[in-house]
């Protein structure tokens, strides 16, 4: 009998131990040393320290971060949860500056103890960000709520294609919810990689609401990554005439895009000089490549080497290298990189 009681001893600690590490580990956290910087749009950095924060959708997981150093630098050691269901990103924060966002949903410290994320930049004033998906129960339609909500949900679940699923319901009951199929082509672009189907989406949220200037950022970045010179420049130039308090700077470096796509060349290089007036380190690019266009290879040397002295951390800078190393001769022609990355 006593060893009987013994052995049912021994099973209920070792029960009880494995109920607390399968609690553990399914709440494991892990320290994460992150690392990145911020720059101003032209790649250099803000002239005064910014703070960094991270925000999460439920709410929990929302905390403010380091400051930046004189070189725009931050580095954060955070705690993170590789299974918690939840949508993170981080920003950056100064007083009259707006962010570009970086998601740090997915990191993961229990495969590697540092990261470096990608780098955020700041621009004065308001901006438009074209991805930002915006839940405002106060403007939802009441026949649209339910599937909105569960759209909600699913992205925080990271579960993209009942996301999309439950946007179509919230649209179909809603015609005219702009919000929604804003969002709607947001999650097809950039989750689900369906290109055709983001652009009827954003066309239908400029039908929805002709005011909102999200969607037509968003399908002229679409119609430039795509090459349909004409979508883009018809959406980069309704826009211009309807964002009266020049709140989208970058349109004009999209408007050059458009117009060199549509052989516009004058007109590319007027936007370009706008863009370029306004802090956008690669409308020095696009400039060069209108001047090369124009049969100006000096002209174009100069911008191009310009542009990779301001942006060092371009992706397609060996790319680049290569073209103007071979501006004037024929093989230039082929070692072309996009106007934009998008």
């Amino acid at each position: 009998m006593v060893a009987i009681r013994a052995f049912l001893g021994v099973c209920l600690a070792a029960g009880l131990l494995f109920s607390f590490s399968v609690q553990r580990a399914s709440a494991e956290v892990y320290p994460l040393i992150v690392k990145g910087k911020v720059t101003m749009p032209d790649g250099s950095p803000p002239p005064f320290t910014v703070g960094i924060e991270r925000v999460c959708s439920d709410l929990q997981g929302s905390a403010p971060g380091p400051i930046t150093d004189k070189k725009g630098e931050y580095t954060w050691r955070m705690d993170v949860d590789p299974l918690r269901t939840r949508a993170c990103f981080i920003r950056a924060t100064h007083t009259g500056y707006t962010s570009t966002t970086v998601d740090v949903s997915g990191l993961d410290g229990s495969t590697h103890t540092t990261t470096t994320l990608d780098t955020l930049v700041i621009t004065n004033g308001r901006t438009v960000d074209p991805y930002a998906i915006i839940s405002n129960d106060s403007n939802m339609p009441s026949r649209a709520s339910a599937p909105w909500k569960a759209a909600m949900k699913a992205l925080d679940n990271r579960n993209d294609a009942e996301a999309a699923t439950q946007m179509q319901a919230a649209v179909a009951a809603a015609p005219k919810f702009a919000i929604g199929w804003h969002a709607l082509g947001v999650v097809e672009e950039k989750q689900l990689q369906k290109l055709s189907e983001a652009r009827d989406a954003y066309e239908h949220a400029i039908q929805a609401d002709p005011k909102m200037l999200a969607p037509y950022l968003a399908l002229a970045r679409l119609c430039i990554k795509t090459k349909d010179w004409q979508c883009a420049a018809k959406n980069v130039d309704a826009l211009i005439k309807l964002d009266t308090k020049k709140t989208v700077t970058e349109v004009y470096l999209h408007q050059a895009v458009a117009r060199y796509g549509l052989k516009d060349l004058d007109g590319a290089a007027a936007s370009a000089q706008q863009a370029i007036q306004l802090k956008f380190a690669r409308a020095e690019y696009v400039l060069g490549r209108i001047l090369e266009a124009k049969g100006d290879a000096a002209g174009a040397r100069e911008h191009i080497s310009k542009y990779l002295e301001m942006d060092k951390n371009t992706p397609d800078a060996d790319v680049i290298r290569a073209h103007l190393q071979n501006i004037g001769k024929p093989e230039a022609s082929a070692l072309e990189a996009d106007l934009e990355v998008l």
